[in-house]
């Protein structure tokens, strides 16, 4: 199909979720109904949970958050752009008494990635109020969304110990509520991260939250629409990961991966007022494999969006569709 992409996912179906909707119709659905590892792409959910809290009056975009706050959810080796992001708010004059807006925040939560943003957005909307919006949304097949700072010390102080994503979840949250009281843990510690070697990264990102792509096409779909019909939050959305090298094309996309996982989430409509939502997520990736797959996911989305023929193509050379 001379797309590297589209070749893994006939090969490899069994490891692999897309889901492409086109003006509310479903045009390929492979394995939707899969629950996979999320990576950073759980990252959208918190996004709409901010979102609610912003409509509501309960936090403001411009609320100040002093960088010692976001310093204490950081881990240098799981979240090397939060340095990135924050030499970018240096140079953009952002930070004033080394404190930053927290819509920037959240920018630096989705554009950059920082997980250290990310389990402050927790801390600050409420971790039991996320997930009880995961419910609310009707997103029923979806793990609990945990800090990502303790569940990677808690999966490695618990390394013996035969966890699932639930089960990491509930002990990384109660010891990241310790955390943030300024509670030391018994044997957590960062000394554990010498042995967050690539075996135990992979086993990390298998306990990581999951769900499926038809779960996240609607997140999608509710990000689009929130960009489209609410002006009061069109400040907060306009920066979300804009399709800034897909000519005719205006939406947002959001990646996440670890080392064996690549997932892509993205919305967009095109210069013709159709709207699209397309999700895959492919895991059990070898280090080879990922590389590949990075260099070939823009030019494999963009296929997906322009050429019909080349979707027609992968939907019946997929071997196992709807399991």
């Amino acid at each position: 199909m001379n797309n590297y992409i589209a070749e893994h996912i006939i090969a490899h179906t069994k490891d692999c979720s897309l889901l492409l909707i086109k003006n509310g119709e479903t045009m390929v659905s492979i394995n939707e109904h899969i629950n996979r590892p999320l990576a950073s792409i759980y990252k959208l959910v918190i996004l709409l949970a901010y979102v609610d809290q912003c409509k509501k009056g309960t936090i403001h975009p411009d609320d100040q958050v002093h960088f010692s706050q976001l310093k204490r959810c950081w881990i240098h080796w799981v979240d090397p752009s939060f340095l990135k992001w924050y030499n970018a708010m240096k140079e953009e004059n952002k930070i004033m008494k080394n404190c930053v807006a927290l819509n920037e925040v959240v920018k630096g939560m989705i554009q950059f990635s920082c997980n250290a943003n990310t389990d402050y957005l927790l801390a600050t909307l409420g971790i039991d109020a996320v997930n009880k919006q995961l419910v609310a949304d009707g997103m029923n097949d979806h793990d609990p969304i945990v800090p990502i700072c303790t569940s990677v010390l808690v999966s490695l102080k618990d390394a013996k110990i035969d966890h699932t994503p639930s089960s990491l979840g509930k002990v990384s949250q109660e010891c990241f509520e310790h955390m943030l009281k300024g509670n030391k843990i018994e044997g957590l510690n960062l000394n554990l991260l010498n042995d967050f070697d690539y075996k135990m990264q992979c086993r990390w990102s298998d306990l990581l939250p999951h769900a499926s792509v038809h779960t996240y096409g609607k997140v999608v779909k509710k990000i689009q629409d929130l960009h489209k019909d609410h002006r009061e939050v069109e400040e907060v959305m306009d920066w979300y990961g804009k399709l800034k090298t897909y000519k005719g094309f205006k939406g947002g996309i959001k990646l996440g991966f670890t080392p064996k996982v690549f997932n892509v989430a993205l919305y967009t409509s095109d210069s013709f007022g159709n709207e699209y939502q397309l999700v895959y997520f492919l895991n059990n990736l070898s280090v080879d494999q990922k590389q590949v797959i990075e260099l070939a996911s823009n030019d494999f989305n963009l296929k997906i969006l322009k050429e019909p023929f080349f979707v027609n193509q992968l939907k019946n050379q997929v071997v196992h569709v709807n399991i």
